[in-house]
């Protein structure tokens, strides 16, 4: 028996029981409501994959066009820009994994495009150390600088298409998880007092296939 069977019995038993006994309710209708409330926030758990992509597409999009807008507009904020535009292009795809619940993910890929950057910067400036990068002057080493340039930024765009794209896949392993928890059998015993015969006090179980 799956969650949505035992959450459709639980309904009909109260509902059943509700119309055998309009009187007020008593502590076992109340516990019975609770179990019915349990059931819907662990389903209301799940996570929409739709979203998730797109939080980690408008994450990403909105931020570098702002601070690209920002940077290149007279009068704008190139500090402002900047900073919008390093957040879109390092933490914006990483936006629909932390919806997700998968903070480790999403820092994985942060630290991902942090270290293309290091890795590309640090290749620039090794072909440039030995002179060959003045774009005035000697030029020599123009070339082999703007292939490695171009590699880093192509590797940062893949990470960032490579998020943007996986977002849904790490919402099915969160809903899978999730399933996978909601299937296991779960027992709930809590005390129950009922007035009905004079105070008496017993225990309310609830076991879940």
């Amino acid at each position: 028996m799956n969650t949505r069977q035992i959450l459709s019995s639980l309904a009909a038993i109260a509902a059943f029981n509700a119309l055998l006994s309009p009187g007020p309710a008593y502590p076992q209708d109340a516990m019975l409501a609770s179990a019915v409330a349990d059931e819907v926030r662990e389903i209301a758990g799940m996570k929409s994959e739709s979203t998730a992509t797109l939080l980690s597409f408008v994450g990403t999009a909105i931020p570098i066009t702002l601070g690209f807008v920002l940077s290149n507009s007279d009068g704008g904020d190139s500090t402002a820009g900047l900073l919008l535009f390093t957040y879109g292009m390092y933490f914006g795809p990483a936006t629909g994994y932390w919806y997700a619940g998968a903070s480790g993910r999403a820092w994985e890929g942060v630290g991902t495009r942090v270290g293309i950057t290091l890795a590309g910067t640090l290749a620039m400036a090794a072909v440039c150390s030995g002179g060959g990068c003045n774009i005035f002057g000697d030029d020599s080493a123009m070339a082999a600088a703007s292939v490695v340039g171009l590699a880093t930024l192509a590797a940062t765009a893949y990470s960032m298409i490579r998020d943007i794209a996986g977002a849904d896949n790490q919402v099915r392993l969160h809903n899978a998880e999730l399933a996978a928890s909601q299937a296991s059998p779960r027992l709930t015993i809590a005390p129950v007092l009922s007035p009905a015969d004079g105070g008496t006090v017993g225990v309310f179980g609830r076991l879940r296939m």
